[in-house]
């Protein structure tokens, strides 16, 4: 989660925007992190998660049971023209190209220009929409996370370090995660 959410500076943030709620536990982390002016809306289409979350009781918090390719019609509906941080756990490389790339679009168009867009996810399928997208994207692995993943921290139009030279062990990343796996079967395989 940490990883998830380090990329956002919630000392200045005003408007975070989440997609994809699920139980709730990274939502509750957004409020817990979030200044008290703040505000967070979160976007989910599984009304089972929509329900599950309707007791958070935050006063911040604004749930909209939606796609997040709607984004920009609910940021006009809350009277939001640009938001500081897109925090996603949407499962973006088992969805199809057209509704990620809509998803990916508006998300870079709902950004401040100091925003930041992050992504959770357990494979690279979708580095070459990001680094198309924003001028600095960093990817993080998160080795502790059960399967491992990794996190995309995406900025858009701060190029101060190249993207090639940003991201060079994505080699290694792989080759990371594969031995993880690796490790994580022969410990099943021993019990």
């Amino acid at each position: 989660m940490d990883r998830l959410l380090e990329g956002v500076d919630f000392d200045r943030a005003r408007t975070v925007v989440e997609f994809g709620v699920g139980t709730g536990c990274v939502t509750r982390e957004i409020l817990r992190r979030l200044r008290p002016d703040a505000r967070l809306i979160s976007l989910e289409i599984n009304p089972a998660f929509v329900a599950g979350c309707t007791s958070v009781g935050d006063p911040r918090f604004t749930l909209v049971e939606g796609c997040a390719t709607r984004l920009p019609e609910i940021l006009r509906a809350q009277g939001v023209d640009k938001v500081d941080a897109v925090v996603s756990s949407l499962p973006l490389s088992l969805m199809d190209e057209a509704v990620v790339d809509r998803i990916l679009d508006v998300a870079q168009d709902s950004l401040a220009p100091s925003g930041v867009f992050t992504q959770y996810q357990y494979s690279l399928s979708n580095h070459a929409r990001m680094t198309a997208r924003y001028g600095d994207v960093a990817v993080k692995f998160t080795l502790a996370n059960v399967p491992p993943a990794f996190v995309y921290v995406c900025r858009q139009g701060r190029t101060t370090t190249p993207a090639r030279k940003r991201v060079p062990s994505l080699g290694f990343l792989y080759a990371a995660a594969l031995a993880a796996v690796a490790v994580a079967v022969r410990a099943y395989q021993q019990l």
